[in-house]
């Protein structure tokens, strides 16, 4: 099969209980645009393999043709691309065909897993397609990635109940995470922003390890997660219902419903609702404080995506939130006084409202040259308590982007993108701690970016492609020029065996006390010793990736290679002494030593259909990452440097039933260390000690789904094992003391949650 045109099978597989044929096959031909942008291909045909049976897509870009019992090939033709062939099975009503030249760098490749897939960019990425994200629970962006190794997923304290990430072994924060290609998880949101993404919303993740395209941004050290919400003018779920509760004392609600806006122009609205409450207060431990915070969320977006011809097309979203979070000790009301007298407690009180627009404007003359901007705006505001600390902030974001691309050549196999940028923040944030009367730690930040960007993409007869790119941005706050240069590679050794490489600088601005509010669940203090820069590193990587059938279809096995080189990097140093948490930058460092920092991050990922409709993947990923943090260079700390992932699923026909398993191995990893000069007497106790290594430990996950016609009913279980971290709150006897640490978690501190859902979907037709 030629690899000059990809097609993505995104949606359609037949719902029904008893075993008769599909007698016509419906569907859509889509073409990707610059920017991610889809618009509908007319006059496109499709034919069944060997057959004069066939079909063409109207203006719309819908096709309807008949079912031929003993063929199950669709061949696709188009002017510009070349032919190809889709297997369908007999059991799809419906299929969504998004077409992309050998010479787009937006394209994907067919792939009869619903799951997961690699693109054919050449960034190095996998896609979490909708029913991926439905073999878990999945009630947020933080659990949809318990199947993966690519991104870790652990709790970021023992009472705030915040989760966070890790790619290449480093924080979440060095990641990159996109609303389709606008930046969206920034700044305040990097602590509890993962569960302000509903599950139920995404259409897909796609996860790239190492630099990304410049053209969204400086930021991205270790990689980029690029969320798809659902859209209304490709979804066809006039009504979406998912109900879901759990042992825990947790339930969610969501709500999807999709409307067109005109009767006479392509013109589609979605509204997207989330409620999410913890209600029960739980103490399996028994250290008096909760395992979890009660919650209560509420969370809605409206989207509408319009077209005008074949001249304009445009998204626009509209997100608002509010979330009230308490935790602390079983004992703690929010409505009391704050003194050492009464119970310790955690509250946060969240506002959240996010607008983005994009539109994009073609030529009708020159169908591969646009136009397209990007406007976004974000407002957060947190009111937060943090046993004696308060903590207030509020931050208003906003983001432009005016981008121009194009295609030239004899062969089109010349690409060009060009764009200018502005990147608004304000950030105001006051830290006080109650016994003292001035405030511990006040910030009122204006940061404006200005920058342009260039990059190029040149391709030779399909199998090889080079796209460097670069641009510069001028960072007002600290009067300072960022050069970020960056380079893609990939070579198409032949049909089933593929080869990337990627180098590139990317930078970063740090907001401590934001993006470490985890580390007010402690009675440790923040010394910031000296000023602190913009964070410079460099990143490199390959991978290689085989496909090769099976009887059950198209297998993959993937093996990638990323190292990072940190210029500098801001230090939050907790391995100095016990009570305080030391910041400076990397060059700078303790008594002015020159410090390294460093991650070398290797993964293998072998995913096997033996059989029709049993999917097994097997993972296995090392992270080495060495920081200088108390003068001296050793292992990262609380971060597993082995860690294996299994995972079986099956479905059976017509995916009545669907069984998913998922288990892992996590490795030991280096605890922060407690200064032996600084222990107190009572640290000699079990509640105030901390060992040099957690121990190692397995994660056993399951899930199983009924489908009936409209309606899916699942249950499951998560950490299946039981397994949970003795005493994860060191001091917990006295949380106004000095020994008083809710941060240094490593493993789940609830032990086994078993769930129930149901799903209902009405389509329209």
């Amino acid at each position: 099969m030629k690899k000059q045109l990809f097609i993505l099978l995104c949606l359609g597989f037949f719902i029904m209980t008893t075993q008769a044929q599909v007698q016509t096959l419906k569907g859509t031909i889509t073409e990707y645009g610059e920017g991610g942008s889809m618009s509908p291909v007319s006059g496109a045909s499709v034919q069944w393999l060997g057959t004069n049976i066939g079909a063409f897509s109207d203006a719309e870009g819908r096709f309807e043709i008949t079912r031929v019992s003993s063929v199950n090939r669709l061949i696709v033709r188009y002017i510009t691309y070349a032919n190809d062939t889709i297997e369908v099975p007999q059991d799809q009503e419906t299929l969504n065909i998004v077409l992309s030249s050998a010479n787009s760098l937006q394209g994907v490749e067919v792939s009869a897993r619903e799951g997961s897939y690699i693109s054919i960019k050449p960034i190095l990425t996998q896609i979490t397609t909708s029913e991926g994200l439905r073999r878990a629970a999945c009630c947020n962006l933080a659990e949809s990635f318990e199947g993966s190794l690519s991104v870790d997923v652990e709790y970021a304290d023992a009472v705030s109940g915040a989760q966070q990430i890790a790619m290449l072994g480093l924080s979440g924060i060095y990641t990159q995470i996109l609303l389709e290609n606008v930046p969206y998880i920034r700044l305040l949101g990097n602590q509890f922003g993962l569960g302000f993404v509903p599950g139920s919303w995404m259409d897909a993740i796609s996860v790239s390890k190492g630099t990304s395209s410049v053209s969204n941004g400086f930021e991205g050290i270790t990689g980029q997660i690029n969320l798809d919400y659902k859209k209304p003018e490709t979804n066809k779920e006039k009504l979406f219902l998912n109900l879901y509760g759990n042992t825990m004392g947790s339930a969610d609600v969501n709500l999807n419903t999709r409307f067109p806006m005109s009767k006479t122009k392509p013109v589609y609205g979605l509204l997207l609702l989330h409620a999410n409450s913890q209600m029960a207060r739980l103490d399996n431990n028994k250290d008096g404080f909760m395992d979890l915070p009660l919650t209560k969320q509420l969370n809605s977006m409206f989207r509408i995506d319009y077209r005008y011809k074949e001249v304009m097309e445009g998204r626009t979203m509209i997100g608002y939130l509010i979330e009230d979070r308490v935790g602390g000790q079983m004992k703690y009301d929010p409505k009391q006084e704050l003194n050492m007298f009464n119970p310790y407690g955690l509250h946060i009180k969240t506002n959240k409202v996010d607008l983005i627009t994009k539109n994009g404007f073609m030529f009708k003359d020159h169908h591969h040259r646009s136009i397209g901007t990007i406007l976004s705006f974000n407002f957060q505001d947190n009111q937060s308590i943090f046993g004696m600390r308060l903590y207030n902030a509020e931050q208003v974001s906003g983001y432009a982007n005016i981008l121009y691309s194009d295609r030239f050549g004899a062969k089109e196999n010349h690409r060009v993108g060009m764009g200018l940028s502005m990147q608004v923040d304000y950030l105001r944030e006051i830290l006080k701690t109650l016994q003292v009367s001035t405030s511990h730690y006040f910030q009122n930040k204006k940061e404006i970016v200005p920058g342009f960007y260039a990059e190029y993409a040149y391709s030779i007869a399909e199998k090889f492609i080079v796209m460097p790119g670069f641009r510069v941005d001028y960072h007002a706050y600290y009067n300072q020029m960022l050069y970020t240069p960056r380079l893609h590679t990939k070579w198409q050794i032949s049909e089933h065996n593929a080869v990337r490489a990627s180098a590139g600088k990317a930078y970063r601005v740090s907001n401590v006390i934001a993006e470490n509010l985890s580390l007010l669940v402690s009675n440790r203090e923040f010394n910031f010793v000296e000023d602190l820069r913009p964070e410079e590193a460099y990143n490199v990587g390959a991978s290689y990736v085989r496909t090769f059938k099976m009887k059950g279809g198209q297998s993959i096995f993937t093996v990638d290679y990323h190292y990072t080189h940190f210029v500098n990097q801001t230090i939050v140093d907790m391995d100095r002494d016990a009570h305080n948490i030391y910041v400076y930058n990397l060059n700078g460092g303790v008594n002015g030593i020159l410090n390294q920092s460093y991650s070398h991050a290797f993964q293998a990922e072998l995913i096997m259909l033996p059989i029709d409709r049993f999917e097994i993947t097997l993972a296995y990923r090392f992270n080495d990452v060495q920081m200088t943090t108390a003068g001296q260079l050793q292992q990262k700390a609380l971060m597993s440097p082995h860690k294996a992932l299994l995972n079986l699923n099956y479905a059976t026909r017509y995916n009545k039933w669907k069984f998913n398993t998922t288990l892992q191995y996590n490795s030991k990893m280096r605890l922060p260390k407690l200064d032996p000069a600084l222990v107190q007497p009572e640290q000699e106790l079990p509640q105030y000690r901390l060992d040099a290594q957690s121990p190692d430990y397995f994660i056993l996950n399951a899930q199983i789904t009924r489908k009936h016609k409209q309606w899916e009913f699942y249950i499951g279980a998560e950490n299946m094992l039981n397994y949970k971290q003795e005493m994860p709150i060191l001091g917990y006897d006295n949380p106004f003391g000095p020994q008083f640490d809710a941060s240094m978690v490593y493993a789940p501190i609830t032990g086994i949650m078993g769930y129930v859902g149901m799903r209902l979907t009405l389509r329209n037709h």
